[in-house]
C-alpha cells in the first residue's frame, strides 16, 4: 500500500510540476502587482490591479457582456478556423502528393506566410465589409498557411515502403490517399492544426479590433478608446485563458492522434 502511495505521489508531482513552474511566475507577478497598487507605488488608473480586473470580470459576467462577447468570438473562430482546417488539409495533401499542384500553389502559400496579413486588412474590408465576414476572412488567412505547410510535409514524410506495399497489392490512387497516406500523416497534420488554431485566435482578436461589431477584440478596442484600462486588461485575460484552454485541448488531440506510434504492440 505504501508503495502504491509513493507511486501516486510521484505521478502527482510529475503532473503538477509543469503547472507549478509555469503558473508560479504569474502568481508572483500578480501578488507584486497588487501590493504595488495597494501601497500606492503605482497609479491604479493607468496600470489597474488584479483585484480591479477580477471585479471587472465579475461585472461583465453577471451582466451577460462576457458570455455574449465570448460567443461572438467563438462563432467567428469556428467558421474561420474550420474553413482553414478543411482547405489547408486538402491543399496540403495534394501539394505533398502531386508535384504539379505544389508548383502551382506553393508561391502563393509562401506569399501568405511572409506577407503581413494585417496590411491586407483594408482590402478585406473592401471585399467583405465590416463585421463577421471580414473577421472570419482574416482568421482564415492567418490559420490556413501552417495547416497547408504541415499537411504537405506530412505526405512527404510518409514511409515509402508503406506506399510501395499498398501499390503491390493493387491499391489505386484514391485508396492510397484514404487508407495509407492520410492515416500516416495524421500526427503531423494535427500539429499543423494546433499551430493554425493559435494563429486563428490571433486573427479573431485582430479582426474584431479593427472591423468587428462584437466579440472580445471589439471590447478591447472599445474600452481602450474610453481609457478603460481595467476593462481592457480584463478582456486580455479572457483572451489569454481562452488561448491556453484551446492549446491544451489541441495538445490532447495531437497526443491522441500520435498514440498509435508510441503504444506498445
Amino acid at each position: 500500500m505504501s508503495g502504491l502511495t509513493g507511486v501516486t505521489r510521484t505521478n502527482w508531482f510529475r503532473l503538477s510540476l509543469p503547472v507549478l513552474l509555469g503558473g508560479g511566475f504569474i502568481v508572483v507577478v500578480a501578488v507584486v502587482w497588487q501590493l504595488a497598487a495597494s501601497l500606492g507605488l503605482i497609479n491604479p488608473f493607468l496600470t489597474s490591479s488584479p483585484a480591479l480586473i477580477a471585479d471587472s470580470l465579475t461585472a461583465q459576467a453577471t451582466s451577460g457582456t462576457l458570455l455574449s462577447s465570448v460567443g461572438v468570438s467563438a462563432v467567428e473562430l469556428c467558421i474561420g478556423f474550420g474553413a482553414a482546417a478543411v482547405v489547408g488539409v486538402v491543399v496540403g495533401l495534394l501539394m505533398g502528393r502531386y508535384r504539379y499542384v505544389e508548383f502551382a500553389v506553393e508561391p502563393y502559400v509562401w506569399l501568405l506566410y511572409s506577407a503581413p496579413i494585417v496590411a491586407l486588412f483594408p482590402l478585406l474590408v473592401l471585399a467583405f465589409g465590416l463585421g463577421r465576414p471580414a473577421v472570419t476572412a482574416i482568421t482564415f488567412l492567418m490559420a490556413v498557411v501552417p495547416v497547408i505547410i504541415n499537411s504537405s510535409q506530412a505526405v512527404r514524410n510518409v514511409d515509402r515502403k508503406l506506399v510501395d506495399a499498398a501499390v503491390s497489392f493493387g491499391a489505386g490512387e484514391s485508396a492510397l490517399l484514404v487508407k495509407v497516406i492520410l492515416p500516416a500523416s495524421v500526427p503531423t497534420v494535427m500539429a499543423g492544426l494546433r499551430l493554425g488554431l493559435g494563429r486563428a485566435m490571433v486573427g479573431v482578436v485582430i479582426g474584431e479590433f479593427f472591423a468587428g461589431d462584437g466579440g472580445i477584440g471589439y471590447n478591447i478596442s472599445y474600452y481602450a478608446g474610453h481609457l478603460g484600462t481595467t476593462d481592457v486588461l480584463a478582456s486580455v485575460v479572457v483572451v489569454i485563458v481562452a488561448g491556453l484552454l484551446l492549446n491544451w485541448l489541441a495538445r490532447r488531440l495531437e497526443r491522441m492522434a500520435d498514440s498509435w506510434r508510441t503504444e506498445p504492440r
